[in-house]
């Protein structure tokens, strides 16, 4: 695989079995050729022609601003999903139905639109999930009270037995144990990372992984436990630790 970042498409031909595209790098015009073209362009609104300036909602080139609620600049309208300014994932705009009927209908509590986990899912080979802060916004925010928890995919039973052993789980969590995020890569990572995200969403900390939490073996999800365990690594095998041990294994 190669990457060609800042990179400007300029001309796109093709024929029969062959496309081609002519692109720009650092001023000069490079030509790849290959079977096969992925134009991922992303998306825009369509909300030109709704006349949302006659009813006072204001929006911009993502999308109808909104706020926590979902609410937008006219209080009595509120906007939902991929037009709503925020992410655009189908299971966030199921999030958002369910938030609208609580806020709008019923005059519940407010509930947040930012106030949930929402889990990032690349459905490539091997699979990408994340949820929550990644390391480097982590740090941005809490500093070194942060720790980032690792097991590589290759220790995990299940991996071992498909052969398929690429990738590994990431949580980040704040030295109190409070969990900020999670990255896994490999199969079926989208699956696992449902998991974080409830714990997450409920506000436990990382020993609700090695204390509570027991995946059936052999599952992937058992690579969530392996890496939370690092969280009691150094405590485990600290000289004071071992000490007590000692003193423990002499009583009668």
């Amino acid at each position: 695989m190669t990457l060609l970042e800042s990179a400007k498409a300029q001309r796109i031909e093709g024929a029969d079995g062959v496309i081609a595209a002519e692109i720009e790098v650092g001023g000069a015009i490079k030509r790849i050729e290959g079977s096969h073209l992925l134009v991922a362009a992303g998306r825009k609104p369509n909300i030109e022609d709704l006349g949302l300036e006659d009813a006072g909602i204001v929006y911009d080139k993502r999308g109808v601003t909104t706020d926590a609620q979902l609410r937008t600049s006219n209080r009595r309208v509120y906007a939902l999903g991929d037009v709503a300014s925020r992410e655009q994932f189908t299971h966030a705009a199921g999030l958002h139905g369910s938030l609208f009927v609580r806020n709008a209908l019923f005059k519940l509590s407010p509930s947040r639109a930012d106030g949930a986990p929402i889990p990032r899912v690349i459905y490539t080979e091997p699979e990408y999930a994340a949820v929550g802060f990644s390391e480097a916004e982590a740090r941005q925010r809490w500093g070194d009270n942060v720790r980032v928890l690792f097991a590589p995919m290759h220790d995990n039973d299940r991996a071992q037995s498909e052969r398929d052993t690429e990738g590994f789980a990431r949580i980040i969590v704040r030295t109190n144990g409070e969990i900020l995020g999670a990255v896994i890569v490999g199969a079926h990572a989208g699956e696992s990372i449902a998991t974080v995200a409830l714990a997450i969403a409920n506000k436990l900390k990382i020993a609700a992984f090695t204390s509570s939490f027991v995946p059936a073996y052999p599952t992937r999800a058992e690579i969530l436990k392996r890496a939370a365990g690092q969280f009691y690594t150094d405590s485990l095998f600290s000289p004071r630790t071992r000490l007590l041990v000692r003193l423990l294994a002499q009583l009668p």
